[in-house]
């Protein structure tokens, strides 16, 4: 997805001009329901004819089972097709839901990553979950059932109209008269009951994010013995969310109660003017019969409607948050980039950098480093002086505010970002587990090697495990490299993700031949002897990659070539 022309579209739409340009691609599918519902609405003003008539040759005309067996057999025949086209209709609605679903969410988590981690750190992940989920699921029963049952509501009645009308012109007024009074109250009440439902969705997204938050930070809500208050907030938030829904289904039952009202209002008056015309002489009881019996159709698809219509509340609601959150721009505007050469070597200079996560309060002013090609440099100093921030402008997540990063005499702000990153190997300070097996997390970058494939310069992934001590945990895994690990490394040990993570990063190293391994904090969590063997193997790299490693390890310092040491004084 294009970032640029993102906002500059997204600012004009209104949710109700962004559901309809989402339901464009799917209109063909759309429209294909639609002329199944109406054809089953036509072939059950053919079955009303059918019935009427059948009943006026039995009643009136004492016709036998031979003269009306054709009819009979006719009319579950009929039902059974309305079924089927019925169904057909409804199928069809909830494939064009599901193909506008999987494009929305595609798109969103394409805007999630063009945004970058940078922006998203401040943001709660509940509440993206909610959006990137719950929101998208909620744009469901508009596109399934909304929008069909809203062409329905026009075609269908407009049909019956066609066949009342030749009949009996005082019905069919009557008919045309009083339709219109249902879509309007439903809309009075609908402006009311759109309000509840963006209150009740914000409600609704607080709760998620609250609620998820919490399950994430539960164990430090223990420790400081915080949970009774965490569950008093989110009672506190449940008890508004509640209220907020007890409010959407007043007005929703009120709505209904209209509706119900003005349709069985209707038809009690067209019921009593075929009767006065019974009474008269001037009706037949076939015509009278065949107009009662599409009197209470002609008002379902309405009604229906008007059930259907807090699905598309619903889904202003949601669409509404989701335009926000697609409305988002990264901080830092990125320059039309230049894609970078395939590199087997990187040298990095860096000029004059200054950065500070808030405006005004820099930790890195004029920094200035060179890293030669080959070489080791440690980063050392006290927290906070900007060492992890260093490695995040490295690798181009984020921007500085002044200066530049230079690689291999190009401004890396001129570098694409996608084919920048495919020459660095990157490990954080909290590596990241993600939930699966042992093995499918070391393939990350290499997706299609198999048990024992070799990743190059002698290395498969027994060796890999070898150099980092990952070998050790593995014979202690009841499955070995199929253990399954829980999201964020549930299950495993400081130094167990530490390490896992280590080979990880050898992985890519090898097989993608990075020329570039940026670490932050490398041997934390691990003891003196795993420090010793992990930087031992780190070691093995030196001259063939160049290495930035962010340590308060002072065996990093030895180990290195060079070292640029940061001191509070360059925040200030």
């Amino acid at each position: 997805m294009n970032l640029q022309q993102t906002p500059a579209v997204t600012e004009v739409l209104t949710p109700k001009d962004w559901l309809r340009a989402n339901a464009r691609p799917v209109r063909g599918i759309l429209l294909a329901g639609i002329g199944l519902g109406g054809a089953a609405g036509v072939l059950l003003i053919i079955q009303a004819g059918l019935l009427a008539w059948v009943v006026h040759q039995v009643l009136f005309d004492a016709a036998l089972l031979q003269d009306v067996i054709n009819a009979m057999v006719a009319l579950p025949l009929l039902m059974l097709a309305r079924a089927g086209l019925v169904w057909g209709s409804e199928q069809l609605g909830i494939q064009a839901a599901m193909r506008v679903k999987q494009q929305l969410r595609m798109r969103v988590v394409d805007h999630l990553a063009d945004l970058g981690p940078e922006h998203l750190r401040g943001r709660s992940s509940g509440d993206l979950a909610h959006h990137v989920v719950d929101g998208i699921e909620g744009l469901e029963a508009y596109f399934a059932r909304y929008l069909p049952q809203a062409a329905l509501a026009a075609l269908i009645p407009l049909a019956v109209l066609a066949f009342v009308f030749p009949l009996d012109l005082v019905s069919g007024l009557i008919l045309l008269f009083t339709a219109p009074f249902i879509p309007f109250f439903m809309f009075l009440i609908g402006t009311r009951a759109e309000k509840l439902n963006q209150r009740q969705w914000r409600r609704l997204a607080a709760l998620s994010a609250r609620f998820l938050d919490s399950l994430q930070g539960l164990i430090t809500l223990r420790l400081f013995n915080a949970t009774h208050r965490e569950a008093r907030i989110i009672a506190r938030i449940t008890d508004q969310y509640r209220e907020s829904t007890v409010d959407v289904l007043r007005i929703a039952f009120l709505s209904a109660l209209v509706l119900e009202f003005f349709s069985t209002v209707s038809l009690a008056v067209v019921a009593v003017i075929i009767g006065f015309k019974l009474l008269s002489g001037s009706m037949a009881f076939q015509t009278g019969f065949f107009i009662l019996l599409l009197a209470p159709e002609f008002y379902l698809p309405l009604r229906t409607l008007g059930t259907h219509y807090h699905s598309r509340l619903s889904a202003m609601a949601a669409a509404e948050g989701l335009l926000a959150l697609m409305a988002e721009t990264p901080r830092h505007v990125e320059r039309t980039p230049r894609t970078s050469a395939p590199w087997a070597r990187v040298e990095v200079h860096i000029q004059d950098l200054r950065f500070g996560h808030v405006p005004g309060q820099r930790v890195l002013h004029d920094f200035s480093l060179r890293v030669p090609p080959g070489a080791c440099m440690a980063l050392v100093g006290p927290s906070g002086v900007g060492k992890t921030s260093l490695l995040r402008l490295l690798l181009g997540t984020a921007k500085p505010e002044s200066g530049k990063i230079v690689i291999n005499g190009t401004d890396l702000a001129e570098i694409n970002l996608t084919d920048w990153l495919r020459h660095v190997s990157w490990m954080s300070q909290n590596p990241y587990i993600l939930q699966g097996s042992v093995r499918e997390n070391i393939l990350l970058t290499e997706p299609s090697a198999e048990y024992g494939d070799r990743f190059g310069e002698g290395a498969g992934l027994d060796e890999l495990a070898a150099m980092t001590g990952l070998d050790q945990d593995l014979a202690a895994m009841p499955r070995g490299w199929d253990t399954h690990i829980g999201e964020g490394g549930t299950g495993l040990s400081g130094g167990q993700r530490q390490r896992l993570a280590l080979t990880r990063l050898l992985a890519r190293a090898i097989s993608r031949k990075t020329p570039l391994l940026l670490l932050d904090e490398p041997t934390a969590h691990l003891d003196d002897a795993g420090g010793r063997a992990v930087l031992a193997t780190l070691g093995k790299f030196v001259g063939k990659h160049t290495l930035i490693i962010a340590s308060h390890d002072p065996r990093v310092r030895s180990m290195a070539d060079a070292v640029a040491e940061l001191a509070p004084e360059a925040g200030r």
